[in-house]
């Protein structure tokens, strides 16, 4: 089990802080990480049931909707689709469950689940509301979130891995990384959410 600080108010969770039902075993093929060179960005549509649809109160709410992810859409197989899901939290902190996580095909984005890393923000960021989300400093924590991926993603807590040395090489115009309706007729990963893409980056956390 692994939980650690990346930077402050950036939150990793290993998937074994919130798999309960171990006969559902990692979905995806191996994939090497210099393979990896481009970020799509999602949401799961399935809101918080509270006031506040977009912003969770507390880990445990967030573990039990990775577990519901992991059942939703069985017709992709019987885990979370994405690598990994993002959860704003009502404290300001942005906490990441790591889905797939970074070493697995995803079941994400048709013709990008092998070479693209997907990050799916939990709630619906088309319909609802995103008051008290503060999405602008959200951004600036997933590019710290993506630069521990592309150039040290590791912990004494997690393990010791090799970087992604090529992800972010492929990007669309003016930005560095996809929306799920850039190469699909879909509104994900929200309009609240598309706005903000063009604050993204690959930010080092040793620079923080």
């Amino acid at each position: 089990m692994a939980r650690f600080e990346i930077v402050p108010h950036l939150n990793f969770f290993s998937r074994k802080e919130w798999v309960t039902n171990t006969v559902l075993p990692r979905l995806g093929g191996r994939v090497d990480r210099s393979d990896r060179t481009h970020v799509f960005i999602h949401h799961t549509v399935t809101p918080d049931s509270d006031s506040t649809p977009n912003i969770w109160e507390n880990e445990e709410e967030t573990f039990a909707r990775m577990r519901q992810l992991q059942v939703i859409r069985p017709e992709l197989g019987l885990d979370v689709a994405y690598n990994f899901v993002a959860f704003i939290m009502a404290n300001g902190d942005l906490n990441i469950c790591e889905g797939r996580g970074e070493d697995r095909t995803g079941a994400h984005t048709k013709g990008h689940n092998t070479r693209a890393i997907a990050v799916s923000f939990a709630g619906n960021f088309e319909d609802l509301s995103v008051d008290g989300a503060d999405l602008k400093g959200k951004m600036k924590l997933l590019s710290y979130f993506l630069g521990w991926l592309k150039f040290d993603p590791s912990h004494p807590d997690y393990g010791q891995f090799r970087e992604m040395k090529n992800l972010g090489s492929l990007a669309p115009s003016g930005r560095k990384v996809f929306a799920h309706g850039d190469v699909k007729a879909t509104a994900c990963p929200g309009r609240k959410i598309v706005r903000h893409l063009d604050e993204v980056d690959f930010l080092d956390p040793k620079d923080a």
